[in-house]
């Protein structure tokens, strides 16, 4: 009989405004809190799950009923536990993550070391996070943006078909450094290309897949004509050839929740080094729990969008602070070193 108990339940999470995207609205976003306890201490891990990459809370928890009471039998590093995750058909992968985030929650707690310092991180702080502006009419972007005033990077959600009116509407109200994420909205080449054409003169940082995943073709044209560096997201979930993705983009955005694994997801940062891509660390809406395990791979990352937490009215954990130019500080309490509240 294995010494861990794993549980699991529902967290339900919420939006301070609905947060919209090109692909839809969201006005609860319904995540799973993972419980892992043995010898008196529990790990805690979250799963994120999104339905682009077709998981839900539900299926996350058809997952994790599905391991047997021995599966954490003779697992003692993070290591183990992915390579037998791997064995798994079909698994899902918030599921995946939230279970190595629990796990090593849980071995910190027994290290009574927080998990940056066991890692050994470069930094306890990540770069500056971006924040969020999702998609809404002007005058409540504009308002968003002035909520988000102390914040040095915004990120603006785009393709739509005003992407126009929307950034000249932000540079009303600010002069902050802009990345735009298009969550593959622009449908053609040209359509990139002129939303491009006009962001290049916007104090615009970089564009977040612009284009489907399927327009692999298009993205490599888009990525030698653009001016701006073009970064992957739904492009890369971490079982992509490097190579490919490096002829279409200049950088790779490494979500936890699609990838699978906090270990292969340091791997990834590994390998994308070696192709001179730069990196970034982003994430789903998530609490401060999975934000946590975020933030502490943002410590080796170029850039970070680990805003998830800051977007919700409700985040039910505490232990992450901010400084005052807005980089996520890990916190000094053992393992993820963050508790409920």
């Amino acid at each position: 009989m294995s010494r861990f108990k794993l549980e699991f339940e529902k967290l339900e999470l919420t939006p301070s405004h609905p947060f919209t995207i090109a692909r839809g609205t969201k006005e609860t976003v319904p995540n799973v809190l993972i419980k892992l306890t043995a010898n008196g201490v529990t790990g805690l891990g979250e799963a994120g799950p999104n339905r682009r990459y077709n998981e839900d809370a539900d299926s996350v928890i058809a997952f994790l009923k599905q391991l047997s009471t021995s599966f954490f039998d003779e697992i003692k590093s993070a290591v183990a536990l992915r390579d037998k995750f791997q064995q798994i058909d079909q698994p899902v992968q918030s599921a995946k993550t939230a279970v190595e985030m629990a796990w090593l929650d849980w071995w910190g707690k027994n290290q009574g070391k927080p998990l940056w310092k066991l890692w050994d991180a470069p930094s306890q702080t990540t770069p500056p996070t971006s924040f969020t502006i999702g998609l809404d009419a002007i005058d409540v972007m504009q308002q968003k943006v002035e909520g988000a005033k102390d914040y040095p990077i915004l990120k603006v959600k785009l393709g739509t078909d005003r992407d126009e009116e929307i950034i000249k509407g932000i540079r009303e109200v600010s002069d902050q450094v802009i990345r735009v994420d298009a969550n593959e909205g622009w449908k053609d080449l040209d359509t990139a290309k002129q939303a491009i054409r006009f962001l290049a003169d916007q104090n615009v940082e970089f564009i977040e897949q612009p284009m489907s995943s399927s327009c692999k073709e298009e993205l490599v044209q888009l990525k030698e004509w653009s001016p701006l560096p073009i970064i992957a997201d739904e492009s890369f979930v971490g079982r992509e050839y490097m190579d490919e993705i490096g002829d279409q983009f200049d950088g790779i955005n490494i979500k936890l929740q699609k990838v699978g694994s906090l270990v292969e997801a340091f791997k990834l940062i590994e390998k994308a080094r070696e192709r001179d891509l730069e990196v970034m660390i982003g994430c789903m809406i998530e609490s401060s729990l999975g934000i946590s395990a975020g933030a502490l791979l943002g410590t080796w990352a170029d850039y970070v969008d680990l805003d998830g937490h800051l977007l919700i009215s409700d985040d039910p954990f505490s232990g992450l602070t901010l400084t005052d130019d807005k980089r996520i500080k890990l916190s000094n309490a053992p393992g993820l070193g963050v508790s409920r509240n």
